[in-house]
Protein backbone atom coordinates (compact mmCIF):
# COMPACT_ATOMS: atom_id res chain seq x y z
CA UNK A 1 0.00 0.00 0.00
CA UNK A 2 1.18 3.46 -0.76
CA UNK A 3 1.62 6.17 1.82
CA UNK A 4 -1.21 8.08 0.15
CA UNK A 5 -3.75 5.28 0.67
CA UNK A 6 -2.73 4.86 4.31
CA UNK A 7 -2.33 8.57 5.04
CA UNK A 8 -5.78 9.73 3.91
CA UNK A 9 -7.83 7.65 6.41
CA UNK A 10 -5.42 8.47 9.22
CA UNK A 11 -5.60 12.18 8.38
CA UNK A 12 -9.39 12.10 8.23
CA UNK A 13 -9.59 10.31 11.60
CA UNK A 14 -7.20 12.80 13.22
CA UNK A 15 -9.14 15.74 11.74
CA UNK A 16 -12.45 14.42 13.02
CA UNK A 17 -11.03 13.80 16.50
CA UNK A 18 -9.52 17.28 16.71
CA UNK A 19 -12.71 18.87 15.37
CA UNK A 20 -14.90 17.10 17.91
CA UNK A 21 -12.61 17.96 20.82
CA UNK A 22 -12.41 21.63 19.82
CA UNK A 23 -16.17 21.74 19.30
CA UNK A 24 -16.85 20.33 22.75
CA UNK A 25 -14.37 22.70 24.41
CA UNK A 26 -15.78 25.78 22.67
CA UNK A 27 -19.42 24.68 22.91
CA UNK A 28 -19.45 24.58 26.70
CA UNK A 29 -18.85 28.34 26.91
CA UNK A 30 -21.43 29.41 24.32
CA UNK A 31 -24.75 31.01 25.03
CA UNK A 32 -27.88 29.91 23.17
CA UNK A 33 -28.65 31.86 19.98
CA UNK A 34 -31.72 33.48 21.55
CA UNK A 35 -29.61 35.00 24.33
CA UNK A 36 -27.02 36.62 22.03
CA UNK A 37 -27.01 40.34 21.32
CA UNK A 38 -27.18 41.55 17.73
CA UNK A 39 -23.44 42.28 17.76
CA UNK A 40 -22.63 38.77 18.99
CA UNK A 41 -24.92 37.28 16.33
CA UNK A 42 -23.14 39.29 13.64
CA UNK A 43 -19.72 38.12 14.85
CA UNK A 44 -20.90 34.50 14.99
CA UNK A 45 -22.28 34.69 11.42
CA UNK A 46 -18.99 36.15 10.15
CA UNK A 47 -17.00 33.41 11.91
CA UNK A 48 -19.20 30.68 10.44
CA UNK A 49 -18.91 32.22 6.97
CA UNK A 50 -15.13 32.45 7.26
CA UNK A 51 -14.96 28.83 8.37
CA UNK A 52 -17.00 27.70 5.37
CA UNK A 53 -14.77 29.70 2.99
CA UNK A 54 -11.61 28.19 4.52
CA UNK A 55 -13.12 24.70 4.29
CA UNK A 56 -13.99 25.18 0.61
CA UNK A 57 -10.51 26.53 -0.15
CA UNK A 58 -9.01 23.48 1.53
CA UNK A 59 -11.17 21.13 -0.55
CA UNK A 60 -10.26 22.96 -3.77
CA UNK A 61 -6.52 22.89 -2.99
CA UNK A 62 -6.73 19.22 -2.04
CA UNK A 63 -8.48 18.34 -5.31
CA UNK A 64 -5.99 20.42 -7.30
CA UNK A 65 -3.04 18.67 -5.66
CA UNK A 66 -4.68 15.26 -6.14
CA UNK A 67 -5.34 15.81 -9.84
CA UNK A 68 -1.92 17.22 -10.74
Amino acid sequence: MSDFVVGIPIGIAIGIAIGISIGIAIGKKQKPWSELTEEEKKIRKIAIGAGIVILLLGVIVNLWLFLT
